[in-house]
């Protein structure tokens, strides 16, 4: 199965002010290739705002001479066709990829995706909250946060910790394993990635029984 890790900066508010992409491909459990980019958001998104220059430190000087995002999409819409997504709050990267790939009228890949905030709230309750820096510094992922090309790889190390943690074949195993069902981007629009109702409950099966080691 091939997983696609991504991650993206925004320069504001809007989600079509995506400055920053970076990509981390995963076929099964091996990391295959990285990628960082910047972009040049579309004028209409309007000025960079303070709170997310001091988040990301990209500013519009920083990505003037960007490629825009069609261009950088280009050479990543194969890998994305018939992946998994993988992102730290997807909801968050799923509405910017949507609403760039829509603003440059480029075909929708035919994906699924699962959020690792979801999958980390399920596999490691224990832990104080379920933000990247946390999850990351818990399992010992080294991680510089809001780089986009390191949130990237450190989502899809965390899925990986999360597959080997509950002894899961691949992500369709481990979403049965916590009640949860992947998201789907295509042509007819996104299916979110949720959390059955019986799971929040918890009413599934206890995790414990999936680990093959005690603290793993």
């Amino acid at each position: 199965m091939r997983y696609v890790a991504l991650d993206f900066e925004t320069g504001n508010a809007s989600p079509l002010s995506a400055c920053a992409l970076g990509v981390s491909v995963f076929e099964d459990a091996i990391p295959v290739r990285e990628q960082v980019s910047l972009i040049k958001p579309p004028d209409c998104v309007g000025k960079f705002h303070w709170g997310n220059i001091r988040v990301n430190h990209i500013k519009e000087k920083t990505v003037a001479g960007a490629p825009a995002f069609d261009e950088v999409w280009r050479g990543l819409a194969d890998e994305a066709e018939g992946s998994v997504l993988v992102c730290h709050n997807a909801m968050f990267d799923t509405a910017v990829l949507c609403a760039c790939l829509s603003h440059y009228r480029l075909p929708m890949p035919e994906c699924r995706y699962i959020c690792t905030v979801k999958v980390a709230q399920r596999v490691w309750p224990e832990l104080a909250n379920h933000k990247l820096d946390t999850v990351a510094g818990a399992l010992g992922i080294a991680l510089n946060h809001h780089e986009a090309g390191s949130d990237a790889r450190a989502a899809g190390l965390i899925l990986q910790a999360a597959l080997r943690h509950t002894a899961s074949a691949d992500a369709d195993v481990l979403a049965e394993k916590i009640g949860m069902r992947l998201g789907r981007i295509s042509c007819m629009g996104v299916v979110p990635c949720s959390i059955a109702k019986e799971a929040r409950g918890g009413k599934i099966a206890r995790l414990s029984r999936y680990t093959t080691h005690k603290g793993e």
